[in-house]
């Protein structure tokens, strides 16, 4: 039964400046940076152990226009790997990485295909005289593109699979920007077997078979919205069956957000005891890599107070770091902080006195008709401070937050005595 082997993976973004977590610890951005091509790498290594009959990128290899020569020369070094084996690479360029910003490009490998950015074209995959698959593609010329790509993609040839590689967001995904944008019928009704889609980076088998659709995401998460394992899909075509699509993951530093319940902690050795408790567990699961955790502080707990002291959470941090058994694995943490005080909010709220009515009074201003005079009270706040311009207005989940938050610091004070 004749087969086609390949990896698909997609938006590598190599180089990825991780400029948040750089600010916050020096000693982590050379770690970040490298994670991208690393996780390539491991790719690398996959397809060679793997014996596939490609690779294909389905865009974005490199973060930007600002790629380091040291990366490219990397990245090509890797490319340079898998023609050695003879497994040829196919690349269709991206919103990141468009063919305009490659006037410095430095020369592939034999077997390395980068389609071009004017028009769809096809390359045969052969093995032992046979031709097992057509692979088509096109790259972004420049980086915005809002033209239905998928429309200039027809099966042409009637030997082997066809396979497609774009980068594309399809069905409208609000996440991210319009890029080549198509529907699930423009790809469905093009003769493919299979579509390597790239530019959404969740990855999604968005229709098994006849054809295949399918987003691989992102090979190296980068930060908390790429929360969990990230890597490539490891297909195999066959004839007359439903194509066998297998997730590898490839990430070398993996973030997760993750809830701590603190209500049992009376102390802050009980806390540091939690977070190392459940920091282990997650090191287990990511199997070594390194881990960048948000711990989401959550629970009725007597430390409650102490946790909203100037100070305290960077102190926890370093104690569990300092303790932490699997040091060298790497670990790093962040935390969200939503726990509460000992007192029963259900038996103040049915109180008659002024925190009774303080509760009340943050709850009708969590209300959707009450949030837009929320937002303008707020707005003071960021007019005066020069960096407000950069932020982003707050959504009505946020200003909830942000009340939920007032109101518990505010029964802190009136509730707690400290």
């Amino acid at each position: 039964m004749t087969a086609f082997r390949f990896i698909h993976c997609s938006d590598l973004h190599i180089d990825s400046p991780f400029k948040g977590f750089s600010a916050i610890r020096p000693d982590w951005a050379d770690r970040l940076r490298e994670a991208p091509l690393r996780s390539f790498l491991k790719i690398v290594d996959l397809a060679i152990s793997e014996q596939v009959d490609a690779v294909l990128i389905s865009g974005d290899v490199f973060d930007g226009e600002d790629k380091s020569l040291q990366a490219q020369f990397k990245f090509r070094r890797g490319l340079q790997t898998l023609s050695e084996h003879g497994i040829p690479t196919f690349i269709a360029h991206g919103n990141h990485d468009p063919l305009n910003t490659w006037s410095t490009t430095l020369d592939w490998p034999e077997k390395v295909n980068v389609f071009p950015g004017s028009r769809v074209s096809s390359i045969p995959v052969k093995k032992d005289g046979r031709t097992l698959a057509h692979i088509y593609g096109t790259s972004f010329h420049q980086r915005d593109v809002f033209d239905n790509l998928a429309l200039q993609f027809n099966r042409q040839q009637e030997a082997g699979f066809a396979v497609a590689v774009l980068h594309a967001n399809v069905g409208g995904h609000p996440d991210h920007d319009p890029y080549a944008p198509c529907a699930m019928d423009d790809l469905v009704t093009r003769g493919m077997d299979y579509w390597a889609l790239g530019h959404i980076h969740a990855r999604e088998v968005m229709r098994r078979s006849n054809p295949a659709i399918v987003y691989c995401g992102n090979s190296q998460g980068r930060f908390f919205k790429e929360s969990g394992p990230k890597g490539c899909y490891l297909v195999t075509l066959k004839e007359g069956a439903d194509p066998d699509i297998q997730f590898m993951a490839t990430d070398t530093i993996r973030f997760m957000e993750v809830t701590l319940d603190l209500s049992s902690c009376v102390t802050p050795d009980d806390v540091v005891a939690e977070m190392i408790g459940q920091c282990q567990m997650l090191m287990e699961q990511a199997e070594g890599r390194s881990l960048v955790v948000r711990q989401t502080l959550t629970g009725r707990t007597e430390v409650h107070p102490l946790l909203h002291k100037g100070g305290t959470l960077n102190s926890l941090r370093d104690e569990v770091l300092q303790n932490f058994p699997n040091r060298r694995a790497g670990l790093w943490l962040e935390f969200r902080l939503h726990t509460r005080g000992t007192y029963d909010i259900d038996t103040l709220t049915q109180g008659q006195d002024f925190i009774a009515d303080l509760i009340a009074l943050y709850g009708r201003q969590a209300e959707p008709e009450s949030l837009p005079q929320c937002r303008e009270a707020l707005k003071p706040l960021f007019q005066s401070w020069e960096g407000g311009h950069l932020l982003p207005e707050f959504s009505d989940e946020e200003l909830r937050e942000i009340l939920l938050q007032a109101r518990n610091l505010t029964l802190d004070e009136l509730v707690s005595g400290d």
